[in-house]
């Protein structure tokens, strides 16, 4: 078990220095060079195999049956349990952490999470900045975006989005009381909610967090020459717009974002983006990877409960598909190796700040004896093949 364990720490210091962030894709040669799921696949499973090489040289392993791992959390997470499904020869095993592998056309669950992982005040804090914001918009929006540094977003939906996922982050990531609790407190002394909210979202989103304006901005996405470091943008909206979908569209009852985040914005944004003729095909992506069915084996998924993009992932378990919630107030996106918060990212993935830690350790040793018991398998029949030869 010892050994596992180091096996492990490693596995993970090349999962998280190998940018396993779910919006980083490989950049096109041109850009007309889009790439599908199909064409993407080549070259992931060329970016699997070179670590592998690599490694295998360095420890003098070339010539040694050697048990693989796939590792990834979010995007990343589900092409790690893709490559298990698509590529079984090569690996022995996945790690599918908060993996999103079920494209959803209207993720209504997305908002709905939101508001269960705020809890009743700060949900409700929230849901009156929402209002207020809407009304300023069309009272004097230009003011309103001025407050929130967002004055370049002509587009009030961009705005609107921007405002939305400011919010998700602090969820997500395992931060959710640098949210919370000023706005709560503001509400209760009767402060300014929307400038309130505007503080978090300049200070901790646009600031700390390190999001950029930029990137909600539909002329920008239009851009088919970006730099490198804002290429990202259009092309997880290409991804978006032809094959997950995600739509993170507003519930008709009882949301936290604005209702002006609905299918319709999305789809203009799809068509302002890209042109016509772009369409989400959700259902051909589930039928191609099978979604929350999957038929691979050996993939351990994993989600943490404030986390809105587990409604994505696979939560129930099934043979040799076992699937672990991580249960706790800061418990986010990846905490099983992230651990608490998941940004600023912690490479040891610290679980001593979750509200849980032994939440966190009791699903991390349950993985570890997964591995243990797939590793074992795996060596078994390596070994009666070298026997046999």
């Amino acid at each position: 078990m010892k050994a596992l364990a180091g096996f492990l720490s490693l596995l993970l210091h090349l999962l998280l220095l190998s940018a396993a962030e779910s919006r980083r894709l490989r950049l096109p040669r041109s850009s007309s060079a889009y790439l599908t799921k199909e064409e993407h696949w080549f070259n992931q499973t060329l970016d699997h195999f070179s670590p592998i090489e690599y490694l295998n040289a360095k420890y003098n392993i070339s010539k040694v049956e050697n048990s693989w791992f796939v590792f990834g959390v979010s995007y990343p997470g589900a092409l790690s349990a893709w490559f298990r499904l698509k590529f079984p020869h090569l690996t022995c095993g996945s790690l599918a952490s908060s993996a999103v592998v079920l494209a959803i056309y209207n993720f209504t669950e997305f908002d709905k999470q939101i508001g269960e992982s705020a809890g009743a005040e700060c949900k409700a804090a929230l849901q009156e900045v929402t209002k207020l914001v809407d009304e300023q918009l069309q009272s004097n929006g230009s003011s309103v975006k001025k407050l929130f540094g967002a004055v370049s977003l002509k587009n009030d939906g961009d705005f609107l989005y921007l405002l939305a996922d400011a919010a998700v982050i602090a969820f997500q990531y395992g931060n959710p009381d640098v949210l919370c609790t000023p706005l709560v407190d503001a509400k209760k002394n009767g402060k300014d909610l929307v400038e309130t909210y505007a503080s978090y979202v300049k200070d901790y989103y646009l600031g700390q967090f390190g999001a950029s304006v930029l990137t909600y901005d539909q002329q920008h996405l239009k851009n088919t020459t970006p730099g490198v470091e804002e290429s990202a943008d259009r092309l997880w909206w290409f991804q978006v717009c032809t094959e997950v979908a995600y739509f993170q569209v507003a519930p008709q009852n009882d949301s936290v974002r604005s209702s002006k985040i609905d299918t319709r914005y999305h789809l203009d944004l799809c068509k302002n983006v890209f042109g016509e003729g772009i369409y989400p095909d959700v259902d051909m992506t589930n039928i191609y990877y099978g979604g929350t069915k999957i038929a691979g084996s050996r993939i351990i998924f994993t989600n943490g409960s404030q986390d809105p993009w587990r409604h994505a992932s696979k939560q129930t378990s099934s043979p040799d598909l076992p699937s672990y919630l991580i249960k706790c107030h800061n418990c986010g996106h990846g905490t099983d190796l992230r651990g608490c918060p998941q940004s600023p990212l912690s490479i040891e993935g610290n679980a001593e700040n979750c509200t849980s830690p032994e939440a966190v350790q009791k699903v991390r040793q349950q993985m570890i004896e997964d591995i243990d018991l797939w590793l074992s398998e795996c060596q078994s029949i390596e070994g009666g093949m070298i026997s046999s030869a």
